[in-house]
């Protein structure tokens, strides 16, 4: 019987979720190869992210759990294979991985189940008599040298009157597995969870408002450059509570108002014309002073899905402006939600590079087998 090419073979696999693909490296040793394969992983992770496929909710707060996003039918509990002190603290995914900031800190994957412990932060920052310290945790992709990157703010107020003074940063790589310190932050951050929630192009975001004048900006830190700049806001935002999001892979920007919730977006990184004004919200879809967070799209792009008050998920209709609820089979009566997309990323080792170069040998060997590709396994037949 014919056996398909091994260009098709890899093009039906990479289409496929993860936990299928975990099973099918047990089908041969060639099959294992090209799954663990570096070139593989990546095909996989845009193929999900162009066709808007295998999409997950991660919810926190009581317990840990996914919800499948095109299906929105029931949670699924999962369990991370290490300790961790708090389920309040897990960042943003950042290509199906977040940061977990127990101590020490844990970068995991957990689709795949990979995980890789931080080493300890051994820069000390004294502390004055009269200030207090607390620490952020930023993380990102760092596109140009294929790089995670963890930030670490370690900022200082006044004990009696909470006044932010400065702050000190240190900076990990995952490529050299090593904590630095770097520049420290010229501005505040929201006392939020101790993260931030926004990372978009490489960059990661908060609004800060600025002391005594009662006006927002948004200031982004590109984790590639390592530098600071500041992001226009949306034309005649200029009041405090505003708060920041992704949506759709795009920044968006979350702006309550007494009468309703406004949220938009910037279609095209960096340019300030593409903002657009996505929904508008009044008290009469949702109850008044609720927080709303947007998750992101319906498969077909037509719906946005939304966080009310960590308490309630609901779908909003762009054409129709109406708000539909989500039931969802073993919800918690409050949490956090993060979209995430599963993904086969893993975490390198002190021997990266060898590990690489051995996965290349492998890759062509397999190509090079592909006319017997299946003869260890079962055939597809055309």
């Amino acid at each position: 019987m014919p056996t398909l090419p091994f260009e098709i073979i890899e093009d039906i696999l990479r289409r496929l979720p993860v936990k299928t693909l975990k099973r099918f490296r047990a089908v041969t040793k060639t099959w294992c190869f090209l799954i663990d394969s570096e070139n593989f992983i990546k095909l996989h992770l845009r193929q999900s992210l162009v066709s808007n496929s295998h999409r997950s909710l991660i919810l926190g707060g009581l317990g840990l759990y996914t919800i499948d996003l095109d299906s929105l039918d029931k949670t699924h509990v999962i369990k991370p294979p290490f300790y961790y002190k708090s389920v309040d603290g897990i960042s943003n995914s950042c290509n199906g991985i977040v940061l977990v900031m127990s101590e020490p800190a844990v970068l995991w994957n957990p689709f795949s189940r990979v995980y890789k412990v931080l080493p300890e932060c051994s820069v000390e920052y004294p502390v004055e008599l009269d200030s207090y310290s607390k620490s952020t945790y930023g993380f990102g992709y760092d596109s140009t040298n294929d790089d995670y990157k963890v930030v670490r703010v370690v900022e200082f107020r006044n004990e009696t009157t909470h006044v932010w003074t400065h702050s000190e940063t240190t900076i990990y790589s995952l490529k050299s597995n090593c904590w630095r310190r770097i520049e420290g932050f010229p501005y505040p951050l929201p006392f939020l969870r101790g993260y931030w929630r926004v990372h978009v192009n490489g960059a990661l975001l908060t609004p800060v408002e600025e002391l005594h004048v009662h006006e927002a900006r948004i200031m982004a830190f590109s984790v590639e450059r390592e530098n600071h700049y500041e992001v226009t806001m949306p034309p005649g935002i200029r009041t405090r509570g505003v708060d920041l999001d992704v949506i759709g892979g795009c920044l968006s920007l979350v702006c309550a108002q007494r009468s309703r919730v406004v949220i938009w977006v910037m279609k095209e990184y960096g340019v300030k014309e593409s903002w657009t004004k996505l929904l508008s919200i009044c008290p009469s879809a949702i109850e008044r002073d609720y927080f709303v967070k947007p998750l992101a799209y319906s498969r077909e792009g037509d719906k946005i899905l939304l966080n009310c008050d960590d308490k309630r998920l609901v779908w909003y209709d762009l054409s129709n402006k109406t708000v539909e609820n989500v039931s969802v089979d073993g919800m918690p009566f409050i949490f956090y939600a993060e979209a995430c997309v599963e993904s086969l990323i893993s975490f390198g080792c002190p021997d990266a590079d060898k590990k690489r170069g051995q996965e290349k040998k492998k890759e062509n060997k397999i190509r090079n087998r592909r006319d017997d590709f299946l003869s260890e396994g079962f055939k597809l037949v055309l």
